[in-house]
């Protein structure tokens, strides 16, 4: 396969996975609707954690494709590129969209945990 069509791929698996995320609402829960509120804090933690680092791992990424871009543009200049970059940055702003998606869930999953926890973690996170 030839890179330009391996770096097509990749982008469609990841606007694949993208809007797969993009259509659940939060993370899948298995536990039972009668639980404890120790249990539904934990829960909402767990949501929260999940969530942030997500956003983490979305900006990430779409860091990476903005400098790939930037190299390609550099470093092989011509129209087939400037398409490819333009796609990339698409690609860019899409990831950073879903990353705010995340931070937006991560802050929802924050409001149901009791202030003193959120202390704790964001200690944790340290």
């Amino acid at each position: 396969m030839k890179p330009s069509s391996m770096h097509f791929f990749t982008v469609w698996a990841i606007l694949q996975i993208l809007t797969a995320c993009a259509t659940n609402d939060s993370a899948p829960s298995t536990v039972p609707s009668t639980t404890s509120a120790t249990t539904s804090q934990m829960r909402s933690s767990d949501r929260m954690f999940y969530w942030l680092e997500e956003a983490r791992e979305l900006h990430a990424m779409a860091s990476h494709r903005d400098r790939e871009a930037e190299l390609m543009l550099q470093n092989k200049p011509g129209p087939a590129t400037n398409e490819f970059v333009k796609q990339m940055r698409q690609l860019t702003r899409r990831l950073h969209q879903a990353a705010t998606y995340a931070d937006a869930q991560a802050n929802e999953a924050k409001q149901e945990i009791l202030p003193d926890m959120v202390q704790q973690f964001h200690s944790t996170l340290r």
